[in-house]
């Protein structure tokens, strides 16, 4: 298992959403978020569990961004 931390925020008309961070130590995780959560204070920030070896879209909930058709002209 491992955790990344995911942020998001508005740019301008684009929102953008990346992975920071990951790590298979979750007092690193942690302490990185601390960190982030300064750095980034107006923006989203959340901790995702992930299991290793594992197809994400069978996870109840799992790290995603919803994308329109106009997003790919």
């Amino acid at each position: 298992m491992i955790k990344i931390i995911v942020h998001a925020f508005a740019e301008t008309e684009k929102a953008v959403v990346e992975v920071l961070f990951a790590s298979a130590d979750e007092e690193a995780v942690l302490a990185k978020m601390i960190d982030f959560q300064k750095s980034y204070p107006e923006d989203y920030l959340a901790i995702y569990d992930l299991p290793l070896d594992c197809d994400l879209a069978n996870l109840p909930h799992y790290p995603s961004v919803e994308i329109g058709k106009d997003d790919f002209k």
